[in-house]
């Protein structure tokens, strides 16, 4: 059984040296959905390989793209791109997409990508949760949804400026129908020439899943105790919660029928034991920063997809009924702010 830290699938498919030269010498082109830490990290790593990479921004962020460009502070090798193409909205057809926005800004990243998108162009959602990609399949019914995951911790210093930690930023990319595998092997060539490690899976729901069983335990639990990992490994109640978070996850994937590798939970448990110890999550900085939070499409999915299947989900619960009062009220004064613009 082959692994990729947070997926892990019965067969995995390389990218072989041939198909990345072929990508490395085509020019693909890539919108960026969404440039934030992940987004504009993955992004400005394809434009450094001679892609034609577009990227949606808004407010001071896209201002700052325009003005100065994108720079990358990274363990793998900074990189300064004083000429970038950012836009509010895209309108230019593109071969591929990478979705990086919140999952709760899905209804407006869709209207503001859907002038780039035609028949054949490839979304890839790199998004938390696991329903995003019935939604993108739902509102572009006509193009190619591929699955993917990023083991990557990066995010938004200051407008303009991403900076990532870590020596993972490893892609994953799973398909939901065998006839989609040559578009999936395609963007992981391109991926892999610009230096980021790819790899394609034929089970697209178990990389989803076993993504959201390490987020809703080792990301929440950054955010419901407002710490670091280290702290909530070394809190009883804390480490209770996170790995009750992930076991219930796990149940309720396999009551679906979605099959997790065996150990799976020890396994991201292990994984995030092995974490720099003040390592805290994207939604503990959102909650930090009194942002919206995504805990309706991680915890909110365990909680109501185990109510479907008829399994508790009690750890998942609590961050639920703890978090998502703070999600609601920080949409709220989002919302109140854009009206007063």
């Amino acid at each position: 059984m082959a692994s990729d830290g947070f997926v892990t699938v019965s067969e995995r498919r390389s990218i072989g040296a041939d198909i990345a030269a072929q990508y490395r010498k085509r020019t693909v082109r890539v919108l960026i959905v969404g440039t934030g830490g992940v987004g504009g990290y993955y992004g400005a790593r394809l434009q450094n390989a001679g892609h034609d990479v577009r990227f949606v921004a808004r407010g001071r962020n896209l201002e700052a793209l325009r003005r100065k460009g994108l720079e990358i502070r990274s363990v793998h090798g900074d990189l300064d791109l004083p000429d970038v193409r950012a836009s509010e909205k895209a309108d230019e057809p593109v071969d591929a997409a990478l979705i990086c926005v919140k999952t709760y800004d899905n209804d407006s990243a869709a209207a503001a990508m859907e002038g780039a998108v035609q028949d054949g162009t490839t979304l890839v959602s790199l998004q938390n949760g696991v329903d995003n990609e019935r939604f993108w399949g739902d509102r572009f019914p006509r193009v190619t949804v591929i699955a993917g995951t990023a083991r990557i911790v990066a995010w938004l210093e200051e407008p303009g400026v991403i900076v990532q930690r870590g020596a993972d930023v490893a892609v994953a990319l799973g398909t939901f129908d065998e006839a989609d595998t040559p578009k999936a092997e395609q963007l992981a060539a391109a991926l892999k020439a610009a230096g980021i490690e790819v790899g394609v899976y034929p089970d697209a729901q178990a990389a989803l899943w076993l993504k959201l069983a390490g987020i809703v335990s080792v990301g929440t639990i950054t955010a419901y105790g407002r710490c670091t990992i280290g702290q909530a490994f070394e809190d009883p109640e804390l480490a209770t919660l996170m790995e009750g978070a992930c076991r219930e996850t796990d149940a309720v994937a396999r009551a679906r029928g979605i099959q997790l590798p065996p150990g799976a939970c020890d396994a991201i448990l292990g994984y995030a034991r092995a974490m720099i110890q003040d390592f805290n999550s994207s939604m503990a900085r959102d909650l930090d920063a009194g942002r919206p939070l995504e805990i309706e499409s991680l915890s909110g999915a365990v909680v109501r997809y185990g109510e479907e299947a008829g399994l508790p989900t009690p750890a998942n619960r609590t961050f639920l009924d703890a978090l998502l009062p703070l999600h609601r009220e920080a949409m709220a004064k989002r919302e109140a702010q854009a009206s007063t613009r």
